[in-house]
């Protein structure tokens, strides 16, 4: 649905090749927002199609981030809107499997690309969103960072540091007039990043993919089913959106009554 949101506002999204940060890409732009897409591996799965342009940028490239964004400023002359949904393949890091098959090097994984990124990008948006007085930073975490899920370790402290890292921004730099949130999702069942942690987390409890995610949906949430990765973007548009216009510190818990808070 269309109700011009985010018109008016430049969006920057990194991560926006993965199945997320196309959902939200299109949803920005469906609200109205002038949308710049990044990806460091371009765009996977079927809907190539659906974005136009995404550009190379590699997020934990201080310098590469902090160029792409001075060019996306010299084009459009402000910055509104800073989303990063960056991370890597689940695999590499061991998620869904037990903690002592997760190496020290496995588990510092996503501390980098999911947790680390978002240092780089919010600290290049800074730059331009104090100097203008205005603008929205928003972090992706999961509800890892809340339940203490086994199998998932090295994701699972990612995501809690992320969310500690927003709080000490958005304390940081409210008098600069930026905010700093997060979205708290629950796991999209659609996304291949999903789909890969139910299959390897079953196999611990003997269950397989299927039996696993129906597991997390009647056991773990309220709702009683998992989001699509459209309700996820939702959130990331109302958090975007001047209707959040009062909040920054926090995050929003799209998690469907797994965290009740």
């Amino acid at each position: 649905m269309n109700n011009n949101l985010l018109a008016n506002k430049t969006a920057v999204i990194f991560g926006a090749g993965g199945h997320l940060g196309q959902q939200v890409t299109r949803a920005y732009a469906e609200q109205g927002a002038n949308v710049f897409a990044s990806s460091l591996n371009g765009v996977s799965g079927s809907g190539q199609s659906d974005i136009k342009e995404v550009t190379q940028v590699d997020a934990l490239n201080e310098d590469e981030v902090q160029t792409y964004l001075d060019a996306v400023v010299a084009e459009t002359g402000t910055l509104d809107i800073v989303t990063n949904l960056s991370g890597s393949n689940p695999a590499d890091f061991n998620h869904g499997k037990p903690a002592v098959d997760v190496s020290l090097e496995q588990f510092l994984i996503p501390q980098k690309t999911a947790t680390a990124t978002q240092f780089v990008t919010a600290k290049a948006a800074y730059k331009h969103m104090a100097h203008q007085h205005k603008g929205v930073i928003i972090f992706i975490t999961s509800t890892l960072s809340k339940v203490g899920s086994p199998w998932s370790p090295a994701l699972t402290a990612s995501h809690a540091a992320t969310e500690g890292l927003l709080k000490s921004l958005a304390n940081e730099w409210g008098p600069d007039g930026i905010r700093v949130v997060g979205v708290r999702s629950e796991a999209m069942p659609e996304s291949p990043t999903i789909n890969y942690t139910f299959t390897e987390m079953g196999k611990n409890l003997k269950l397989t993919q299927a039996q696993m995610q129906a597991f997390i949906e009647q056991n773990k949430t309220a709702l009683k089913r998992l989001p699509s990765a459209q309700e996820t973007a939702g959130v990331m548009v109302l958090a975007a959106s001047d209707l959040a216009a009062y909040m920054t510190g926090t995050v929003l818990n799209c998690s469907g009554g797994h965290v009740l808070e």
